[in-house]
């Protein structure tokens, strides 16, 4: 039951670290993205396409729209941190990390990212509504916001909380996730962890973590190239 909630649901929640500024998006280089088959440094292998976070309700040509995102292309993948086990996204062989997002011409990344994640705890209130799931939001975590140039894009948001199935089921489901917006693009970066004895994500690692997905897949515009 475990598995099927994590891959039914996206998470919703509590916004803990949050960091803007409008102002660099006049300055920043734009950029496209590809995922590498490998991120955080080396740490997490990819296993393919990502269609587990609510990729339908974010990145449909009706959605991209909404979002305010001209000329937008979607892109999904999933990693793990061994390689070798074959239950690719089966949180019990360890953490697990999506990586989802939109490019193009984001015209108002504040409100990109909002809706975001309005549309994502849309989805998943509805889906833990027919799942029998109680969805609870995890205490804030003060994160100190990002100096000089570690980000330079206009916002960043993260989030955590915790998936409860019904009495007599399997392990809870603790979920973190970052949503970074700027004029090039909108990505999340989402960790998931099953039971409580599992080491819950960190939600400030998390955040650097996003930092370096972000570079790591960040690729030279065709017209800055």
């Amino acid at each position: 039951m475990a598995v099927v909630l994590v891959l039914a649901l996206g998470v919703g929640g509590v916004v803990w670290y949050q960091s803007q500024n409008k102002s660099r998006d006049s300055v920043m280089v734009p950029y496209t993205m590809l995922l590498p088959q490998k991120i955080i440094d080396g740490t997490y292998y990819k296993k393919g396409d990502d269609n587990t976070v609510c990729s339908d309700c974010l990145t449909s040509t009706e959605e991209i729209k909404k979002l305010g995102i001209k000329s937008g292309f979607p892109w999904a993948a999933h990693y793990v941190q061994n390689p070798a086990e074959s239950a690719a996204g089966d949180p019990k062989h360890g953490p697990t990390v999506s990586v989802i997002g939109i490019q193009g011409q984001v015209t108002q990344p504040v409100a990109a990212v909002d809706g975001v994640l309005a549309r994502m705890h849309e989805d998943e209130t509805k889906k833990a509504k027919a799942l029998g799931v109680t969805i609870q939001g995890i205490e804030p975590v003060k994160v100190a916001e990002y100096k000089g140039d570690t980000f330079d894009g206009t916002v960043m948001k993260c989030e955590s909380l915790m998936l409860k199935p019904k009495a007599g089921l399997d392990n809870d489901v603790v979920v973190a996730r970052c949503v970074w917006g700027d004029a090039s693009a909108v990505g999340i970066v989402q960790q998931q962890v099953v039971g409580v004895e599992s080491s819950l994500p960190n939600t400030n690692d998390l955040a650097h973590a996003t930092l370096k997905v972000r570079n790591e897949a960040r690729q030279p515009h065709p017209r800055n190239a």
